[in-house]
């Protein structure tokens, strides 16, 4: 058995697709990257509504003179199981200046839950040690510009649909003017949300990896699931009733947010040449000593504090 993982390791050590494959599942797995997942996942679903509470409530206002535009748009980017519930919610809001921004900024704090748990998880898998982070007034400023620009792509994201659509002479290539649309908008939105959210220099050529796996991914997970979700909430309704569309919405969002964070592991390991790891982890690479001192240094939390990890075996290299 040890034969064959020493070749399996020689072999994924010599070629730089396996090495590197293997070292963003290794450090996914080092950095609880599922847990990563569950938390985005639990916190975007509490702000789903919030959030499309506010851009439904901004295009209402911004489009009150525009009926038709207004319905449309709304149509384009605000699921058709919450609309009922998201279109109420919005007749309900204040009309008055001084109430109307008292709701949007709460709204905003209750939409803020996924950018919060994004920059805890973007930071972690940088391992940017504790003692580099924002302080509390720009952290707080920064997840609350980051939720903005969401808002602004969810809402770019629908316009661009009605656009498309309302194109004449585009009939057989508004499906995939609109995917290039909305795979640019998630792009631009997710690459400015990592420069936001990290707490260190981030130039965009460590960055731009990422944020292309993470916006195929996003556009991904919307086309599918448009297409797919009505019908399985349809046919898990006779077991789950009204919870199949819970249910449902709560699994897209964990399957996104599971290739949000390999798309930022992707971007962790290519910056910090995190690859070849090694299998046998009696004989670790200088990559794995790489690895070991980032995940030592990110717990240094005073100013003062710099750690070093202990190494009590000899480090080898790829083989040669």
């Amino acid at each position: 058995m040890g034969g064959v993982v020493d070749r399996v390791d020689r072999l994924q050590q010599q070629h730089r697709v396996l090495g590197f494959g293997y070292a963003v599942v290794r450090k996914y797995l080092d950095d609880g990257g599922g847990r990563e997942a569950a938390l985005i996942t639990y916190y975007g679903f509490l702000s789903i509504f919030p959030v499309l509470l506010l851009g439904v409530t901004l295009v209402t206002r911004v489009l009150a003179a525009r009926p038709d535009l207004r319905q449309r748009l709304i149509t384009a980017f605000v699921p058709s199981s919450l609309q009922s519930s998201v279109e109420s919610a919005a007749a309900a809001m204040p009309t008055s200046a001084v109430p109307l921004t008292i709701g949007i900024i709460g709204l905003l704090y209750s939409g803020a839950g996924v950018v919060f748990s994004a920059y805890h998880t973007l930071n972690h898998l940088a391992a940017v040690p504790y003692r580099l982070r924002h302080g509390i007034v720009e952290w707080l400023l920064r997840v609350l510009v980051v939720l903005v620009l969401l808002l602004a792509g969810v809402v770019a994201v629908g316009g661009l649909t009605v656009a498309v659509t309302a194109v004449p002479g585009l009939s057989a290539v508004p499906q995939a003017a609109a995917l290039l649309g909305s795979w640019l908008i998630a792009y631009g939105v997710l690459l400015l949300a990592a420069r936001l959210l990290l707490s260190r220099p981030a130039p965009v050529r460590s960055l731009w990896p990422g944020a292309a796996l993470g916006a195929t991914a996003v556009t991904a997970v919307l086309t599918v699931g448009a297409a797919v979700l009505p019908g399985l909430v349809r046919r898990a309704g006779a077991v789950y009733g009204s919870f199949a569309a819970v249910a449902g919405m709560f699994s897209l969002l964990y399957v996104l947010s599971l290739a949000l964070v390999f798309a930022a592991e992707v971007a962790a390991v290519r910056q910090g040449r995190l690859w070849p790891r090694a299998l046998d982890r009696d004989r670790p690479t200088a990559a794995d000593a790489r690895a070991l001192a980032l995940m030592a240094r990110e717990q240094e939390r005073d100013p003062a504090d710099r750690i070093q990890p202990v190494t009590t075996r000899q480090e080898s290299g790829p083989p040669g």
